[in-house]
């Protein structure tokens, strides 16, 4: 079996700690990274495979759409998990192959749920 590991592409520690704390009690997830910017993220994608990455647009250095565009046209295989507080980009997420879109105001408990069932 294929391990799953979790990238997480979040620029506020504490929310990217609270997920990071929340899986750790999954067993289904391997290894799990944080991230704060966008071309760290995709350094990683070069040397990791990941099955599951929780996405935030608003980064550092750039937007997160850019990462879903950069991972489809390479075909990455992984499901995108957007969480974010910019609800206006969830229709130009799922275009650009996220697998769901959370809202970070409310969503984080259903964000945690859907990770461990995936």
């Amino acid at each position: 079996m294929k391990s799953n590991n979790l990238l997480i592409v979040e620029d506020n520690s504490y929310i990217g700690e609270k997920i990071v704390n929340a899986v750790k009690e999954f067993s289904g997830i391997q290894d799990v990274r944080l991230t704060k910017t966008l071309q760290e993220a995709i350094s990683f994608f070069n040397t990791t495979t990941f099955k599951l990455v929780v996405l935030d647009l608003n980064l550092p250095d750039g937007n997160g759409i850019e990462l879903l565009k950069w991972s489809k046209e390479r075909q990455i295989e992984a499901k995108f998990f957007v969480f974010s507080s910019s609800t206006e980009l969830k229709r130009i997420s799922l275009k650009y192959g996220a697998f769901a879109f959370f809202d970070k105001a409310k969503d984080f408990d259903e964000l945690i749920e859907t990770l461990k069932n995936a």
